[in-house]
């Protein structure tokens, strides 16, 4: 069994909603787990809840959350950047965890770039990535705003900006375990992209990859109805470093 607690975070005027889960037994991992849903529209924190109580049993302390204007949160997606993820995702942090307490970090979609980001922020604390479906975006995006009409072309339609991404040498010098989970098919991430990202990740030897199959790319709401495959997630997730 394990504790929940639904609250809201105060960050630049908004309200961001958000779980905690904890376990009830004594046994509680020094590693707390920050979870982050993808950067769509319809994209939440409530899909990740059944990983999350998972993850409680064993013995883990998580947090996962709607970024401003997503799911309960206020605000409006249309608003939202990449560097406004970063900084709800460190302020919730800061805010919610145990200081210096270490942190894994489970970015779904867009929030691989994120939890990329958040290593820049928070350094040798982060001991694990776990990256579901990631993606990695272009400095020239930080500030674009969601609803711009130009970032979806920036984003899938100038693959010269994808190489530029700060995401690929926080990936290929991290130095915890990184977990990349991957569905048997995507329809979001474009080939070339994840070419990047698989290059990258195979000259580091803290990397491993984990293939769903059946799975698409929203691995959340797989996960939340498979859960043979959360267990092999967390399994992955624990695996010691080679």
């Amino acid at each position: 069994m394990s504790t929940i607690v639904i609250s809201t975070h105060e960050w630049d005027a908004e309200r961001l909603s958000y779980f905690e889960v904890a376990p009830d037994h004594g046994g509680v991992e020094p590693e707390c787990i920050v979870l982050m849903h993808g950067g769509g529209r319809g994209d939440s924190k409530e899909p990740s809840l059944a990983l999350a109580e998972d993850l409680a049993a064993h013995g883990y302390r998580v947090l996962g959350f709607d970024f401003m204007g997503s799911g309960q949160s206020s605000g409006e997606w249309s608003e939202l950047t990449l560097d406004r993820r970063r900084d709800q995702a460190a302020s919730l942090i800061e805010s919610c965890l145990p200081e210096r307490s270490p942190l894994v970090l489970v970015g779904f979609s867009m929030s691989g770039q994120t939890a990329a980001d958040l290593v820049s922020l928070f350094g040798e604390r982060v001991t694990r990535l776990v990256l579901c479906a990631p993606g990695i975006y272009s400095p020239t995006l930080r500030d674009v705003p969601f609803g711009d009409e130009s970032f979806k072309g920036l984003v899938f339609d100038k693959p010269e900006l994808w190489p530029d991404s700060p995401a690929l040498d926080v990936l290929a010098t991290f130095e915890g375990r990184i977990l990349r989970v991957l569905p048997e098919r995507d329809e979001e991430v474009p080939p070339g992209m994840a070419d990047l990202i698989d290059k990258t990740l195979a000259a580091n030897p803290a990397a491993v990859t984990l293939l769903l199959e059946g799975a698409g790319h929203l691995l959340d709401l797989w996960l939340a109805q498979h859960p043979r495959d959360r267990q092999a997630v967390i399994s992955g997730l624990r695996d010691p470093l080679p």
